[in-house]
C-alpha cells in the first residue's frame, strides 16, 4: 500500500469519526434541550398549583415581569441538578423534576403570599 492511499485512508477514517463525535454531541445537546422545555413546563405548572393553593402575591407589576428572573433562576441553577433539589415559594411545594412534584396545603395560620 503506497503512503499516498495510506494517507488518504487515515484522512476519511479521521472524517467520519469527526462527523460521529460532531452528530453525538449535537444528538445530546437536543436531547437536553428536549428535557429542558418540558422541564420548564412542568416547573411552571408546579408554580401555577402553588399560586392556585396558597393565593398569588400582590404584585406592584404585571406578572409577565417577574417571568424572566424567574425562569432565569430556574435555569441558571437548577436546570442541571439532579431532582429534588429545588424547593421553592417559601415552603409552599417541593419540585423534584418533571411530573414529579408536591404542593402542601395551606396552614390554618398561614397568610396569603
Amino acid at each position: 500500500m503506497s503512503d499516498i492511499k495510506l494517507l488518504a485512508y487515515w484522512l476519511i477514517a479521521t472524517g467520519v469519526a469527526m462527523n460521529v463525535l460532531i452528530v453525538w454531541t449535537l444528538a445530546r445537546l437536543c436531547g437536553r434541550l428536549v428535557y429542558t422545555a418540558v422541564a420548564a413546563a412542568s416547573f411552571t405548572r408546579f408554580c401555577w398549583a402553588c399560586g392556585r393553593v396558597h393565593g398569588f402575591k400582590e404584585n406592584k407589576f404585571p406578572s409577565w415581569v417577574y417571568a424572566p428572573w424567574v425562569w432565569y433562576g430556574f435555569f441558571s441553577v437548577s436546570l442541571w441538578d439532579k431532582p429534588g433539589s429545588i424547593n421553592h415559594l417559601g415552603g409552599a411545594g417541593v419540585w423534584k423534576g418533571v411530573g414529579n412534584w408536591t404542593v402542601f396545603p395551606v396552614k390554618e395560620a398561614e397568610p396569603c403570599l
